[in-house]
């Protein structure tokens, strides 16, 4: 091998190495967490926080009830900390009667609310919810509906 090609292939084989230690810090969890890994893209989506996840209220779509008995709808919610003062309003169709508070404050960032109902008379119906407050100290509204069928 001449001198020449010694030269050029040591220094292919050191820019291998530093290539190679330089993708491990984008990719590896290495250097105590100091190191590039959290600014690559693909690890930013770990270290998302929680500030901007959205929030989530569930509940069944639809509900079978007999009338004139009481039921239950259970409504799971998650409040991330960019919301404030999250009210929920539920109003029933007409037959429908709402058993206890119409409206509630949720003060926790989680949890489940069971919403206490009775429907007065057979057929379709349904129960609006109406979720207000502030995200990021501005406004915000939703609406939900929970579909009932009674016979």
């Amino acid at each position: 091998m001449t001198r020449f090609n010694k030269l050029l292939s040591a220094l292919l084989a050191s820019l291998t190495v530093v290539s190679a230690a330089h993708a491990c810090d984008l990719h590896g969890g290495g250097n105590l967490g100091f190191g590039f890994n959290r600014l690559h893209p693909l690890a930013q989506q770990h270290y998302q926080a929680s500030a901007f996840k959205t929030l989530s209220v569930k509940h069944a779509k639809q509900v079978d009830v007999i009338v004139d008995e009481a039921a239950t709808a259970k409504i799971s919610y998650v409040i991330p900390l960019r919301y404030r003062d999250v009210n929920v309003s539920f109003i029933g169709s007409d037959g429908v009667e709402i058993v206890g508070d119409s409206a509630v404050l949720l003060e926790q960032d989680s949890g489940v609310y069971n919403l206490t109902f009775t429907v007065k008379r057979p057929g379709q119906s349904h129960i609006s919810i109406q979720i207000n407050g502030f995200s990021d100290g501005k406004p915000f509204s939703l609406s939900q509906k929970i579909e009932l069928r009674s016979a």
